[in-house]
């Protein structure tokens, strides 16, 4: 009997007893599965990361900041967990497929327990697709820590710099007028991006100097200037002049090539161009987002995040030769770190499972429009499918018989189960008390598979040495022939059942 309190409020959503018992099920069914194919660690990282993405997504369909701040960010808990998993070493493609479609099936199955899926399409697309671009912008800065790239710059530029100042004191001299002119259109920008930054600022206060303000015959001299530094002897003149100024001609010398006062110039300069650099992202934040900002950045949180998190492990010295010595040197980690280092590494395989999800809510999406799926149909429904492809997968990795097969009945209690709780609580709602009724279905379903997977262990051990002269390539030709007797018997139920409806 189903209780119902004063406090009960109907909402027409799936029952939670159901609901969570299919996603027990399937726990259960793919951890067996995948262990006892010799994958416990995967197996086990791709369940907590199909799970963390079903709470993800239930969390950023929320309007709150707080909800989607957390759901981005455990988004991006579950792509780790789902890399970490696909990225230890397997024989073969067939066992990375088996680890993924237990991520797949276990993040399926959460979201179905969790919401209804038309709810969670657009804003777990826009997750993603924010937090893709966070973690791209991620791989490429870590990827130019990691070649050096912006040391090398610096380092390169400032030796050219010094090599410059250290040939004539010309060059110096025209290095100074440069960060001077620099200085003083900079100074002005300066003020007035602070006064944007500052609540209070009035940035037309502020006066700036342009590049048109700067005298015409001063460009012209310093034109002039740099291309007699450009050709061989064209700073003998200068060099002339320093020598018939006698001490005082030394003294400028060594001023104007004196690398300390360029440095100070230089870190000036680099200090007035942040402020500029910062209000113009600002503003073009802006203008891109809009009012939506906080929705957008909200959904970039777990992206960003985690792009700084693992760019400054990853600058930590010796930190990739610590992840080798942890993964072994046999290990496919161990390769992929040593050929891209272990932030772009970690940065791209997120990004590419945020691509992989994007893609499989696509067509999980698109699936409720083909033929031969209920209109009713839920996401328990595709989460007993992927757990299906997972036992088929786990056939060809070397599963036991038996894991097999109670994978293949858990698949089918999953989507019996689910249904039911998705059907029952259409009409009662969530909130009303259904563990007693739901109990009888559950426990009739689970048995009803046992005695499925206990029938068939037996016959796999009794009859099937007998047919081992069956050549492998009819064996296969016979289990496409059932897979597609299987879809055909469904869709024709369907629409006989469709046909009585009407009639």
């Amino acid at each position: 009997m189903v209780e119902v309190t004063d406090a009960y409020e109907f909402d027409g959503s799936r029952t939670a007893f159901g609901s969570k018992t299919a996603v027990v099920i399937a726990t259960v069914a793919a951890t067996v599965l995948g262990v006892s194919a010799g994958y416990a660690l995967q197996t086990l990282l791709g369940v907590i990361g199909g799970i963390a993405f079903g709470y993800a997504a239930r969390d950023v369909a929320q309007e709150e900041l707080r909800a989607r701040i957390r759901g981005s960010s455990l988004l991006m808990v579950a792509s780790v967990f789902v890399v970490a998993a696909l990225a230890l070493e397997k024989a073969n493609a067939v066992d990375a497929v088996l680890v993924g479609a237990i991520a797949a099936t276990m993040g399926v199955t959460t979201l179905a327990a969790r919401m209804d899926p038309d709810e969670a399409v657009r804003p777990v697309f826009a997750a993603l697709g924010r937090s893709f671009v966070a973690t791209i912008l991620g791989t490429l800065l870590a990827g130019a820590l990691y070649a050096n790239l912006f040391s090398n710059l610096v380092f390169g530029s400032w030796t050219l710099f010094t090599l410059a100042l250290a040939s004539t004191p010309m060059a110096g001299f025209v290095a100074l007028q440069l960060e001077f002119v620099l200085l003083g259109l900079l100074a002005g920008r300066a003020g007035r991006a602070a006064a944007t930054l500052e609540p209070s600022g009035n940035p037309e206060d502020v006066d700036v100097v342009g590049i048109r303000d700067v005298p015409a015959a001063l460009w012209v001299l310093l034109g002039i200037e740099v291309v007699l530094l450009a050709f061989p002897g064209g700073s003998g003149p200068f060099e002339y002049l320093i020598q018939v100024a006698g001490p005082a001609g030394d003294i400028a010398a060594m001023a104007l090539s004196n690398l300390y006062l360029h440095g100070a110039l230089l870190v000036v300069l680099a200090v007035l161009a942040v402020l500029p650099v910062v209000a113009a992202v600002r503003r073009s934040a802006v203008a891109v987002f809009g009012n939506r900002a906080p929705k957008t950045l909200a959904f970039a949180t777990g992206g960003v995040a985690l792009s700084i998190v693992v760019v400054l492990v990853s600058s930590i010295p010796g930190f990739d030769g610590f992840v080798t010595w942890l993964a072994g040197s046999e290990s496919t980690v161990t390769a992929i770190v040593d050929l891209y280092g272990f932030g772009p590494a970690v940065l791209g395989g997120v990004s590419g499972v945020l691509v992989v999800m994007g893609i499989g809510l696509f067509f999980y999406m698109a699936a409720f429009g083909l033929p031969f799926v209920p209109e009713h149909a839920s996401g328990f429904v595709f989460g007993a499918a992927m757990l299906f492809v997972a036992a088929v997968a786990g056939a060809f990795a070397g599963a036991p018989a038996p894991a097999v097969f109670v994978a293949m009945a858990a698949a089918i209690a999953v989507w019996d189960v689910g249904e039911y709780a998705v059907e029952f609580g259409a009409e009662v709602g969530q909130a009303a008390s259904t563990r007693s009724v739901e109990a009888v279905h559950v426990i009739a379903t689970v048995a009803v598979g046992l005695a499925a997977v206990l029938v068939a262990s037996l016959a796999t051990h009794f009859f099937v040495p007998l047919m081992t002269a069956v050549p492998q390539d009819r064996a296969m030709t016979a289990l496409a022939l059932l897979a597609v007797a299987l879809v055909g018997f469904a869709y024709l139920a369907d629409t006989g059942s469709d046909g009585a409806d009407e009639s």
